[in-house]
């Protein structure tokens, strides 16, 4: 591999390397650099600090070809890029990944426009590059902590909202709920409707109604709380929520549907995994968050 020392800023050391023959990118890497430990360099492809022919990428099997330019700044690297109330975990030239706190709205309401998850980027991207744009791909509900997807291109959101069931792979949630529910696991399926208040109730009838299907697990219990392992089938608003609390197991510290207890100051409701096809190069890409460690601490001491 060719090596060509480039400048760079103070708080960079960036070199550039030539491709000499095809192979994936971390086994590419961890050949030439055989020197270096694999930890380091897996933390530096996947803090974004590589880019192959100017594009930043942080999939490990991306194909490299013959004669592609290497970009690699060998700096320190971070996992995780910090910003108020996020953290951005993974972006590339389609992508931003974040993980949210709670208490974040995604995106602007009528009572806040500024302080919400998609403000914050682009107030951090447009700092960096007057260019670059930030678009809506779905949303986490401001109570619920983990993974959220926004695009960086119109090309990219249209892509994604368009057909985001066939891009999803697979998406779990963690939820602490109260009591301990009567089956290990189970299908929820619940009719459910949006009132003019903005709440979401189960629905006897199918008429102005949306079914909703989630699949639980349980993943450890305590005398007064259950962790749970979720899946949807459906996006419908507040549905986890509504339909734990409609068998009697609310998310604790979810005032709003039933739950009587608030131990952890916010609702416990965590989007923990994602699993996606890339919308350009079909690339699978795979994000994983574990659930906060007050969830498990709960748990374990009630």
């Amino acid at each position: 591999m060719m090596r060509q020392e480039k400048k760079s800023p103070v708080n960079q050391n960036v070199k550039e390397y030539l491709v000499e023959q095809p192979d994936e990118l971390l086994k590419y890497l961890l050949e030439y650099f055989s020197s270096k430990k694999r930890p380091l360099i897996k933390a530096i492809l996947s803090g974004g600090q590589v880019k192959v022919n100017g594009q930043q990428i942080t999939q490990f099997n991306h194909s490299l070809r013959k004669g592609d330019q290497l970009s690699i700044n060998w700096s320190k690297p971070s996992k995780k890029v910090k910003l108020a109330q996020l953290n951005i975990i993974h972006e590339d030239n389609q992508l931003i990944v974040i993980e949210k706190e709670p208490g974040l709205l995604s995106v602007a309401s009528a009572k806040e426009k500024s302080k919400t998850a998609i403000q914050i980027l682009k107030d951090h991207i447009l700092a960096r590059n007057p260019k670059d744009k930030v678009f809506v791909v779905h949303r986490l509900e401001r109570e619920m902590s983990g993974i959220l997807v926004f695009a960086k291109t119109a090309e990219t959101q249209a892509k994604l909202q368009n057909d985001w069931n066939n891009y999803v792979i697979d998406r779990r949630y963690v939820a602490i709920v109260e009591g301990r529910p009567n089956k290990a696991q189970d299908t929820l399926k619940n009719y459910l409707t949006i009132n003019k208040n903005n709440r979401v109730f189960v629905s006897k009838s199918a008429d102005g109604s949306s079914m909703a299907v989630t699949h639980y697990k349980v993943i450890k219990q305590s005398r007064a709380f259950s962790m749970l392992e979720l899946s949807t089938e459906s996006g419908i608003k507040n549905q986890i929520r509504v339909q734990l609390a409609h068998i009697g197991h609310p998310v604790t510290g979810d005032k709003k549907y039933t739950a009587k207890k608030n131990p952890l100051a916010r609702v416990a409701l965590h989007a923990g995994l994602l699993e996606m096809i890339h919308p350009e190069n079909g690339e699978k890409l795979r994000f994983e968050l574990v659930a906060p460690s007050s969830f498990r601490n709960l748990v374990t001491q009630s």
